[in-house]
């Protein structure tokens, strides 16, 4: 397609009646046509194309090449329009006001609640949701289920459409990203294949995109310094540092002045001692950043030292982003300001602090961590953004919930090795060992426990004999697995058998007095790798038995 033009005056009796118009200019896949009613635009390749006309219709043109048969959809953009008559005989439809959202109303809004992240469907849901009210789209990078829920209900909107149509499931997000991606690279091809000039088109399709996300990153800086709660006022008991950061120009170490509310608390940490074993407390399972980190103001050298050495550089005023950064979890007994203090280390510098509330919730399972000899470590995504003066930043720690970070019993003895975690397994006939599952439900009505997995034979009526995996607690049965999910597992406990050791996996207890339901998390032997059974035994960490506080050897540093 090249350039046409054309100039149409028509006479009738000899007198002029008007004149047509119209020049066109192809860039590739994209064509441009300027006419007397204005500008229209058409982009396609092959046998489709979207045509958008002077008159804001929509042609969508699909072609069968060698039939001349086509598929047409036309979308008119524009309302049509009442006669006078009858706009007159019915009520005009009101208009939604658009609502103005405070700067103090963002900030209840989006308080720390301690709930998990939502996803990017979610995020990006709210963030429509707020510009259909608003006429303006936030950025919402850091925005958790809690905070979604509190938009979604000052919008008026009901709280159930966050988990609508598939969000927040991860397979389908998946799904749904990758078909994304997909149609964004096929459309990138496209662009570039069609013309000479469709490499220019495409680059500058990707140069759009970065500017756009670099826009967000902007938006994002300003509503964490605009829209966050400090961290000291938002949060009661945390044992953090009230203090302001003054840093000069060349990015010295910064001079710490402290206010009048309380005395400063010392960045200088005390060491964890290497020589301690690592405990992780996703034991096996997936990771995800739920947890917010608070005080990271008062720690801006050790957070950009963590942000340099996973990687990612920092300057002056840009932001960086770093995920699956292994930290440390120390309790701090001997904290002045809260004994239930946990600080959140990065090669034992601190980031930053647990809240009050979460530190309370998690001081028990991590001081049972801490007092076996052990250290507990956990992932932490970091986002900072270095605004030349001073470093704003936000930390968040993968953690599950504190009755699934420790077992509630002891692993059994003997030469054992633990499976690793793997998708959840029902067991059956747990009701007829409900005199022992008693025992082991907590007043919170869940929990996990360790137990053993078995090999044993069922002799058919007809004489055969049909193996199955009998599971154990502490040496008594209590329960079984079906056989499909047997016939998963049965290889592997083969294999530890043979080499003489008693295969041990993480099982969740849900309950109360009444009943018992036990989930067993095991990997099958189809999702075990070779280097993991070359390795062996996995023995699984020996705690002490469960209490309700642990002594723990004092870690603030004075």
């Amino acid at each position: 397609m090249g350039d046409e033009c054309f100039l149409v005056i028509a006479y009738f009796g000899g007198c002029e009646l008007g004149f047509r118009y119209r020049k066109s200019k192809s860039f590739g896949p994209v064509r441009i046509t300027a006419s007397k009613r204005g500008v229209s635009a058409s982009i396609g390749a092959g046998p489709f194309r979207v045509t958008k006309s002077t008159t804001g219709r929509t042609t969508s043109t699909v072609r069968i090449p060698g039939t001349g048969a086509s598929y047409v959809t036309t979308r008119s953009g524009r309302r049509p329009t009442q006669r006078p008559a009858t706009r007159g005989s019915q009520p005009a439809r009101p208009q939604a006001a658009r609502q103005t959202i405070s700067d103090e109303t963002w900030r209840g809004l989006l308080s720390t609640d301690g709930t998990a992240a939502a996803s990017k469907f979610q995020r990006n849901f709210v963030r429509a949701a707020v510009a259909r009210g608003t006429g303006k789209r936030p950025s919402l990078m850091h925005l958790t289920l809690g905070q979604a829920a509190r938009v979604l209900e000052y919008l008026g909107q009901s709280q159930a459409t966050l988990n609508a149509g598939g969000r927040g499931v991860p397979s389908l997000e998946k799904a749904g990203t990758f078909a994304q991606w997909t149609m964004f690279g096929v459309l990138l091809l496209i662009v570039t294949v069609s013309s000479p000039t469709g490499f220019l088109l495409a680059a500058g399709i990707v140069g759009l995109m970065f500017l756009l996300r670099k826009r967000r990153r902007d938006r994002q800086a300003w509503e964490d310094a605009t829209w966050a709660v400090s961290p000291v006022s938002g949060v009661q008991g945390i044992a953090v540092p009230d203090v302001q950061m003054e840093a000069q120009v060349n990015h010295a170490a910064p001079t710490r002045v402290a206010s009048e509310a309380r005395a400063p608390i010392s960045p200088v940490s005390r060491p964890v001692s290497s020589s301690r074993g690592l405990y992780r407390v996703s034991l096996g399972r997936s990771e995800w950043p739920n947890v917010e980190v608070v005080g990271e103001h008062a720690y801006s050298q050790a957070i950009k030292a963590a942000v340099r050495g996973s990687g990612a550089p920092i300057a002056a005023r840009s932001d960086s982003e770093v995920e699956g950064v292994q930290v440390e979890l120390v309790a701090e007994p001997d904290n002045p300001y809260d004994t239930n203090a946990i600080s959140v280390r990065w090669r034992s510098q601190v980031l930053g602090y647990l809240s009050g509330e979460d530190a309370i919730r998690y001081a028990q399972p991590l001081k049972r961590i801490i007092a076996s000899g052990l250290t507990a470590v956990t992932t932490a995504r970091i986002w900072s953004y270095d605004g030349g003066d001073r470093l704003q930043a936000r930390v968040t720690v993968a953690l599950p919930e504190p009755e699934l970070i420790a077992p509630l019993n002891e692993a059994p003895t003997g030469v054992t090795t633990l499976v690793p975690w793997g998708l959840a397994i029902q067991v059956l006939k747990e009701e007829d060992h409900f005199d022992i599952l008693f025992n082991y439900v907590p007043p919170e009505g869940v929990c996990l426990l360790i137990v053993s997995l078995h090999k044993a034979i069922r002799t058919l009526k007809n004489g055969a004999e049909r193996p199955f995996v009998e599971v154990r607690l502490e040496g008594e049965r209590v329960g079984e697995l079906s056989n499909v999910t047997s016939a998963h597992l049965l290889p592997l406990l083969e294999h530890t058998e043979t080499i003489g050791e008693t295969a041990l996996a993480y099982a969740k207890i849900t309950g109360s007095a009444l009943a018992a339901q036990l989930v067993v998390h095991a990997a099958r032997a189809t999702e075990i790798s070779n280097d993991w059974l070359s390795s062996g035994p996995h023995p699984a960490p020996k705690l002490l038995p469960w209490a309700t506080d642990y002594e723990v050897p004092p870690a603030y540093a004075t």
